[in-house]
C-alpha cells in the first residue's frame, strides 16, 4: 500500500509567520511597578531601549510569509527591549514580556531561536506569556540571519554561539527583579534545533543561569552536523526526489510493525531496529519510478550511513533514520555561505564540493569545536546545584539526526551519570570500562536530573505524521492541553517545583484541528509499544515498554564511540568517535 507523505516544512520554514498578538485590556494593578520606568534601570553591559504597555490591539512581523497565526494575549503585558554590549563589537538585541503583577506566575523563561537567527523569535515568546511567564529572547548579537556578520567579528561568534543567552539572562533577571519588585522564584531555558543548541550550552557552560532547562532536538555538535550537511548535499542529488515517497513506503512497509508499530501510520515506532536495505528496491530493468538504480542505492546508503573520515573509517556524524526518506533536504547555499564567512573567511569563493573529509575537518575542528559546540557530556555542575533537563527529538527529523540525540545523552549517561573519567578512562577489559558501577545504575543517575524523549513521526521541532502536541514551542505548533501531563514545559516545571519527574508525556497530532492520534512518548530508554488490541489512536492501547536491548546497544556503541576518540587524543567529535564499517547495510 502507498502511504501518503505529509508536506514536509523546515525549522526555517516555521520562522516564516505573521503574528498577529491581541492585548485585552484590563484594571491596572496597584502595586505593580510602572513600565515605563524599568528606562531608568541601569544594566550591567548593556541599555534598556524602551519600555512600553501593551494595552491595545498589538501587531508584529516576525518574518515574511503569506500564513498567518492570530492569538489573543489574555492580559496586558509590558515589553521592554534592550541592547547589551558585553564587548566592544558586541550588538545584541534583546527583549523581554512581563505579565502585570496578578498573571505573572513568578518565573522567568529564556526562549532560544533556530538556524543562525538574526531576529527575535517573538513566535516563541506569546504562548509562554499566555502561561503567565515573563519571557526573554534576543537576536544573538546580529539583525541577518545569514553568516554575513560573523566575518571579520569573531566576538560577535562567540556572542552567538553561548554569550547573548548568558548577558540575556543576567538582563532578564535584573529587569524582573525591578518591575515586580522581588527576583523571580524559578528560572527556566526553552530552545529547539540551535535553540536546543542554546539549552545545552546553557545547562554546561553557566549552570547557575537556569533551575530547568528543555533542549529540543538540539545542534550540539554544530561543527559535525555542518560536516554531514555537506555530505548530504554531495550525495542527495544523486537520488531523484521524486523517488523519496516511494523509498519512505518501502521501509514503512518492511519495518513498521516493528517495536510495537503500526504499518498504518506510515512512520516507524523505532528506526533503530530497522535494517532495510536499498538494493531491495533496485530495478531488474529500464530505470523507472519505482526502483533504484544500483548508484542512487549506494547513494541512499551513504545518506544512511552519515559522513566518516576516508583515511580511518571514523564517523564524523548519523546520516538519515530509515523511514524518513521523504523529507530529505540539502543545505548546500547555507553551508557555502557559512564556511565563506565563519571558517575560511579569506576565501569568498570556497565551495563545498570541494570539502575534504579528512583536512577540512581537522581545520574546522580547530577553529569553531571550543567555541560553538554545546556536547560536553560533564553536566555535573548542573547536576549539583539541583538543575533539571529535559531533552527530545523527532524520529522523522531531516534537519538534525535524531541519532546524534541519543548518542549525546548516552554520553552523559557514561561521564556524568558512570563517573568516567575522560583523561584517564580505565580500560580492565570489561565491557563497560570506566564507568564506575552499572550501565543501569549510571542511567538511574542520569535520570535523577536528565531524561530524553524521542517522538516517533515527528519531524523538526514538530510537525510530521506523529503525535508532536507536546513539544509546542512556537505558533505553528500550539494546539493540545498545557498540562503537565501533555505539555513538556509544565512537565519540566512541575519536576523543577515538585520534584515529579517526567515518565511519559500524552502528545496528539491534529489535522484541521482535531485530534486524531494520541499516544504516549516514553522517556528512553522506553519505548510506546501497542498493545495489540483496541483503537491504536487511543493513547490507552499503548504501553511505555523498557527496551534494554536498544539500551545496551546504544550504550555499549557510545562506550567505543568514547574510547576511540581517547585513543585518537581528539575529544572534538563525542559523541560520535566510532569507527563503521562502510560496507555493512544494517551499520549497527
Amino acid at each position: 500500500m502507498m502511504i501518503a507523505q505529509p508536506k514536509v516544512v523546515s525549522w526555517p520554514t516555521m520562522m516564516a509567520l505573521t503574528i498577529v498578538l491581541t492585548a485585552i485590556n484590563a484594571v491596572p494593578v496597584l502595586g505593580a511597578s510602572p513600565c515605563a520606568n524599568l528606562t531608568t534601570l541601569s544594566l550591567m553591559d548593556g541599555a534598556i531601549t524602551s519600555a512600553t504597555d501593551i494595552t491595545a490591539p498589538y501587531s508584529t512581523t516576525a518574518s515574511s510569509g503569506s500564513a498567518m497565526i492570530t492569538v489573543s494575549a489574555p492580559f496586558p503585558f509590558c515589553r521592554v527591549t534592550a541592547t547589551l554590549t558585553p564587548t566592544g563589537d558586541s550588538h545584541i538585541n534583546m527583549e523581554i514580556w512581563l505579565p502585570s503583577v496578578p498573571n505573572w506566575n513568578g518565573k522567568f523563561l529564556g526562549v532560544g531561536n533556530g538556524a543562525l537567527t538574526g531576529a527575535i523569535w517573538h513566535t516563541s515568546m506569546v504562548r509562554p506569556l499566555q502561561n503567565g511567564y515573563a519571557v526573554a529572547n534576543s537576536d544573538l548579537g546580529h539583525p541577518i540571519s545569514t553568516a554575513n556578520w560573523a566575518l571579520g567579528h569573531p566576538e560577535k561568534v562567540i556572542d552567538y554561539a553561548y554569550r547573548a543567552d548568558h548577558v540575556t539572562a543576567i538582563a532578564g533577571k535584573a529587569i524582573i527583579a525591578k518591575y515586580y519588585g522581588h527576583a523571580q522564584r524559578l528560572s527556566y531555558f526553552h530552545g529547539c534545533s540551535n535553540g536546543g543548541h542554546q539549552a545545552l550550552m546553557e545547562a554546561q557552560r553557566y549552570p547557575d543561569d537556569y533551575d530547568g532547562i528543555i533542549a529540543g532536538a538540539p545542534w550540539n555538535q554544530w561543527t559535525h552536523q555542518v560536516i554531514e550537511f555537506i555530505s548530504r548535499a554531495i550525495n542527495l542529488p544523486n537520488v531523484p526526489a521524486a523517488k523519496l515517497p516511494m523509498i519512505t513506503n518501502a521501509v514503512v512497509a518492511q519495518c513498521g510493525a516493528q517495536e510495537g508499530g503500526v504499518v498504518a501510520d506510515g512512520y516507524l515506532n523505532d528506526p533503530r531496529d530497522c535494517h532495510f536495505d536499498p538494493r531491495a528496491l533496485l530495478c531488474q530493468g529500464a530505470d523507472s519510478p519505482t526502483c533504484l538504480t544500483a548508484p542512487q542505492a549506494e547513494a541512499v546508503e551513504e545518506l544512511y550511513e552519515g559522513p566518516s573520515n576516508p583515511a580511518t573509517h571514523q564517523s564524523l556524524f548519523p546520516g538519515f533514520e530509515r523511514g524518513s526518506e521523504f523529507g530529505w533536504v540539502a543545505f548546500g547555499a547555507f553551508v557555502n555561505n557559512l564556511f565563506q564567512n565563519m571558517v575560511y573567511e579569506n576565501n569568498p569563493t570556497w565551495d563545498y564540493h570541494t570539502f575534504n573529509f579528512t583536512t577540512d575537518v581537522a581545520f574546522l575542528d580547530a577553529k569553531l569545536t571550543s567555541i560553538i559546540d554545546s556536547n560536553s557530556p560533564d553536566l555535573g555542575a548542573f547536576r549539583a546545584r539541583g538543575g533539571k533537563l529535559l531533552m527530545w527529538q523527532g524520529w522523522t527529523d531531516t534537519t538534525l539526526e535524531p541519532r546524534e540525540s541519543v548518542n549525546y545523552y548516552n554520553s552523559v549517561v557514561a561521564v556524568t551519570g558512570g563517573g568516567l573519567d575522560l583523561d584517564n578512562p580505565a580500560d580492565d577489559g570489561r565491557e563497560d570500562h570506566g564507568v564506575r558501577h552499572g550501565r543501569r545504575d549510571a542511567l538511574e543517575d542520569t535520570q535523577a536530573f536528565f531524561r530524553h524523549f524521542m517522538a516517533p513521526g515527528v519531524n523538526h521541532c514538530g510537525g510530521g505524521l506523529g503525535p508532536n502536541s507536546s513539544f509546542a514551542y512556537t505558533l505553528a505548533n500550539t494546539a493540545g492541553q498545557n498540562d503537565a501531563d501533555h505539555d513538556i514545559l509544565a512537565a519540566l516545571d512541575r519536576w523543577v517545583e515538585h520534584n515529579v519527574a517526567p515518565t511519559r508525556l500524552i502528545a496528539s497530532h491534529f489535522t484541521n484541528g482535531v485530534a486524531d492520534k494520541t499516544r504516549p512518548i516514553c522517556a528512553y530508554p522506553q519505548i510506546a509499544r501497542y498493545i495489540g488490541r483496541g483503537d491504536p489512536n487511543d493513547p490507552s492501547s499503548w504501553s511505555c515498554k523498557q527496551d534494554w536491548d536498544d539500551f545496551n546497544r546504544d550504550f555499549t556503541r557510545e562506550l567505543r564511540n568514547i574510547a576511540s576518540d581517547v585513543k585518537l587524543h581528539d575529544l572534538t567529535n563525542l559523541p560520535n568517535g566510532g569507527f563503521v564499517d562502510l560496507k555493512r547495510s544494517d551499520k549497527q
